[in-house]
């Protein structure tokens, strides 16, 4: 009876480390598939958006433009990439489009990210990046999205940024070493030479940066913001940073390589102590 149970405990050891491996190695799989997959949907420059003339940078020609050039000034770099970034992603985050452009993290891209749209829905269902790179490589999401990646290429290129909530939209203040400071706005493409603390005491100041706030807007959109509306925003009340948590999913990229090979260390280790037991007993 004993020796019964033994047997059977180990047989579903073996079950268990099988499976185990299988998942890992599945896993594992899909992982390296996604290395060769681009987040970015080639479909992404003929599809109607409500900006004109919405996404003209592809991803491999804005990888060569986001690190600063030879003797770029802090503020020529922070104006180049804020039209960069501009011109690199469209204005898009419709529920129709969570699968066709990779606005949910698909599984092969990250696994993690992607499985935890069942605990955060909120913020996984439709997930916006914090690392500028896939952000800009998939090319798609609304203010906050563009804000997210011009924050990330300042910030890797020593310039202080932040994202800021105008309650209704995401701008991005830049300090410079000299003590001054921009107000990058990456989604209408627009930049304005003063700093936030300044603005926000004198709204008046982004008017003319707004001026022709219709012209952003494709022919088919009847509604939109106007001038008079941007003005609005840039007042104080309720407006603060927008904080956006990078670490979660900077460990997110190296678990999913980590836990495949966990899951499948214990039937590796066991199959070669085996192969290395027979060896010995045949010698």
């Amino acid at each position: 009876m004993y020796r019964r149970f033994k047997i059977e405990q180990m047989t579903l050891r073996k079950i268990v480390s099988v499976t185990m491996f299988v998942l890992g190695l599945a896993l594992l799989l899909i992982n390296v598939f996604g290395l060769f997959k681009s987040l970015r949907n080639e479909e992404l420059y003929s599809e109607i958006t409500p900006y004109k003339d919405d996404i003209s940078i592809r991803f491999e020609e804005a990888k060569d433009q986001w690190n600063r050039k030879e003797n770029e000034t802090d503020k020529d770099f922070a104006v180049r990439v804020n039209m960069l970034v501009n011109h690199s992603m469209a204005h898009y985050w419709r529920d129709e489009g969570m699968k066709k452009y990779n606005i949910r993290v698909p599984v092969w891209e990250n696994y993690i990210l992607n499985l935890y749209r069942f605990v955060k829905p909120d913020i996984y269902r439709k997930y916006e990046f914090r690392n500028y790179k896939k952000a800009i490589e998939r090319g798609v999401g609304i203010c906050s999205q563009p804000s997210r990646a011009l924050k990330g290429i300042l910030n890797d290129n020593g310039i202080e940024a932040e994202i800021y909530d105008l309650a209704g939209h995401v701008i991005v203040p830049a300090k410079f070493k000299d003590g001054t400071g921009y107000v990058m706005d990456p989604d209408y493409g627009r930049y304005v030479p003063y700093d936030i603390e300044a603005i926000e005491a004198n709204p008046e100041l982004v008017r003319e940066t707004y001026s022709d706030q219709n012209d952003v807007y494709a022919s088919h959109v009847t509604e939109h913001k106007v001038t008079d509306d941007i003005v609005d925003m840039y007042e104080k009340a309720g407006n603060h940073v927008y904080y956006m948590d990078i670490s979660f999913e900077n460990f997110s990229y190296i678990a999913i390589w980590i836990i495949p090979l966990l899951l499948m260390f214990h039937f590796a280790f066991t199959f070669f102590r085996t192969l290395k037991e027979n060896k010995n007993e045949q010698s």
